[in-house]
């Protein structure tokens, strides 16, 4: 079984491309799930720690180009957030690196799959965080 993957992603930035996502899980073995928010500031550690509790190797967030968010500082404070949780990850002996941020547009749609694969190949490093998931 490959890395599990939890996408949040901002409904007004760059579309995640099903395309993508499925051609990730048959090429890399990657398990991926996404889920639609409105905006990445509606990103909450506690989502975030209990996708990796449950099983997930990494998260990962896809929101708005700094300065552009239509929230005006959601991607901001979801920013905020990723580094809160991957501090809480850190402090439970798990690695600063299990949650990262993309900052994405619409006429972007190239970044995407490089984002995407960049995150599979860390998660497979990283390996699942509990002893039991292995």
């Amino acid at each position: 079984m490959g890395p599990r993957i939890v996408i949040y992603c901002c409904a007004n930035s760059v579309v995640v491309p099903e395309e993508h996502v499925e051609k990730a899980m048959s090429e890399k073995g990657a398990d991926i799930q996404i889920v639609r928010l409105p905006c990445t500031g509606r990103t909450d550690p506690l989502y975030i720690l209990r996708a990796i509790e449950a099983g997930a190797h990494m998260a990962m967030i896809v929101g708005c180009p700094v300065g552009q968010c239509q929230f005006l500082e959601g991607n901001l404070r979801a920013e905020m957030r990723v580094r809160y949780a991957n501090r809480l990850l850190a402090e439970a002996g798990l690695g600063r690196e299990r949650v990262r941020m993309y900052h994405m547009s619409p006429g972007e749609p190239d970044l995407f799959p490089a984002a995407l694969a960049e995150v599979i190949d860390k998660a497979r490093k990283l390996g699942p965080w509990l002893a039991s998931s292995r």
